[in-house]
């Protein structure tokens, strides 16, 4: 009867331990994680195949304060992709082919329709921090 007992206390103890202290654990080193964000996709002309080494630029944004992250090119189909650890206290990170920089862009194309996930958007260029979006760029002349 003793050791049933015992064995009883020692089952609350141990569910109480899961219950309160793992989550506690677990969420260790998330705050980081959660803030690593990967964006994806293609840079290409409407109604054509992929441009070639074109400008892709990740920068993470806070009210008054832009940072730029990363500066990516488009492999010979259009495609991109980077991967960056947003800093605390930014709130958004765009994704833009930067105009300033960038004569592949200016001197040929006028503008850019923007898909998020294979969404047509107008709204420019947030990606989603600590999880992967897919950005394209459709360039029109």
């Amino acid at each position: 009867m003793k050791s049933a007992k015992a064995n009883s206390k020692r089952s609350f103890w141990s569910k109480l331990m899961v219950v309160l202290i793992w989550p506690l654990i677990s969420l260790q080193g998330c705050d980081k994680l959660s803030r690593t964000s990967t964006v994806s996709g293609r840079v290409t002309e409407i109604g054509a195949s992929g441009v070639d080494s074109m400008a892709v630029l990740f920068v993470a944004v806070k009210p008054g304060i832009e940072k730029e992250l990363l500066l990516v090119y488009t492999d010979n189909t259009g495609k991109y992709s980077g991967t960056v650890d947003v800093p605390k206290g930014y709130i958004r990170l765009d994704v833009i082919i930067p105009p300033n920089g960038n004569p592949k862009f200016t001197d040929v194309y006028r503008g850019y329709d923007l898909y998020i996930n294979e969404n047509k958007t107008k709204e420019c260029c947030p990606a989603k921090i600590g999880g992967k979006t897919q950005y394209d760029f459709k360039l029109y002349k």
